[in-house]
């Protein structure tokens, strides 16, 4: 198996009816340029909202490929102007030799002391997403930057 050039470490499994989707294109993506997806167990949201984004995000930090390019998704981070901006950011990251790693929190979102310290924050959009459909519109979205970027039909 080569080297991931991209990851995903996201708290919580992907469920139905998500699940398909995020598999397929997770699929896709790791055809063409190698990606590791890591779920980190998230926290009872009894246990209050400090404790709750402070031991996802231990969980998180642990599974990060060292010496990464860390991109935390976030609403308040800058939003590709398009589905061609973001290939073209992607296409940045692919010639940079440390591997992309997205974040993407749980339901209450990512910690803001590793949002803090990732190297960029990205948003996918104004809306609020829930953090499984954040995950597939994140692969679907690598997946068509990466055919914009082959040259391949399905970007347009």
């Amino acid at each position: 198996m080569r080297n991931p050039r991209l990851q995903i470490v996201v708290v919580g499994p992907v469920r139905p009816p998500h699940a398909d989707s995020a598999h397929e294109y997770e699929r896709r993506v790791n055809e063409r340029v190698g990606l590791r997806v890591d779920e980190v167990a998230s926290e009872p949201l009894q246990r209050g909202g400090d404790q709750v984004l402070r031991r996802e995000a231990e969980r998180v930090r642990r599974r990060v490929l060292e010496g990464a390019y860390v991109v935390a998704l976030v609403p308040d981070g800058r939003a590709p102007a398009s589905s061609e901006a973001f290939a073209s950011w992607c296409s940045v990251r692919l010639d940079d030799p440390r591997p992309t790693v997205f974040l993407i929190g749980g339901a209450m979102g990512l910690d803001p002391e590793i949002t803090r310290g990732a190297d960029e924050r990205l948003s996918l959009g104004p809306l609020t997403l829930p953090h499984q459909l954040a995950r597939v519109v994140l692969v679907e979205q690598l997946f068509r930057a990466l055919a914009a970027i082959a040259g391949h039909p399905y970007a347009h």
